[in-house]
């Protein structure tokens, strides 16, 4: 059993949250995003809104270094900060949840995740630009597949049995 923490990275919609109740049953479980809406004390397109983007980034990477689980659910722009992919890299294992962007589009067209009010262009340039930081994880997945395949086979790296 590797005891080091997995990161898992991806774009929007690519299902990292949804991977939460798979991985509770394997270890101890953080969502970044949930982490910082306690540390903010409200929900992340508000801290978005009135904060901004940098700001939020700011405390991302803060709660990023607090974090301490075997299974670290980071939200799309945790790359955006070469200094946050140093800090997985060194601490842990980075997994990218990988999916095509129609794919992803499709999954948060109609959320009400602050980027996504941007429109689809200016979404998938920033798909272009973060699918290169996500390709410098240590391990890459198929996220079209189910999230309990995605899960088991993320549980098997970790257990060093894939």
């Amino acid at each position: 059993m590797n005891d080091k923490p997995f990161y898992i990275v991806g774009f929007m919609g690519t299902g990292k949250s949804t991977l939460f109740s798979f991985f509770k049953e394997s270890g101890e479980v953080a969502d970044l995003d949930s982490v910082i809406e306690a540390m903010t004390g409200m929900d992340i397109a508000t801290y978005f809104d009135r904060y901004g983007e940098k700001a939020f980034r700011d405390v991302e990477t803060e709660a990023l270094q607090r974090v301490d689980a075997d299974y670290v659910l980071t939200g799309g722009g945790v790359v955006e900060r070469p200094e946050n992919i140093s800090w997985m890299r060194e601490r842990g294992t980075m997994i990218h949840l990988n999916l095509p962007f129609e794919d992803c589009w499709e999954r948060i067209k109609d959320s009400n995740r602050p980027l996504v009010k941007k429109g689809q262009v200016e979404v998938q340039s920033l798909y272009k630009r973060r699918d290169a930081l996500y390709r410098e994880a240590d391990e890459s997945v198929d996220a079209s597949r189910t999230p309990q395949d995605i899960a088991e086979h993320i549980i098997r790296l970790k257990e060093g049995k894939a």
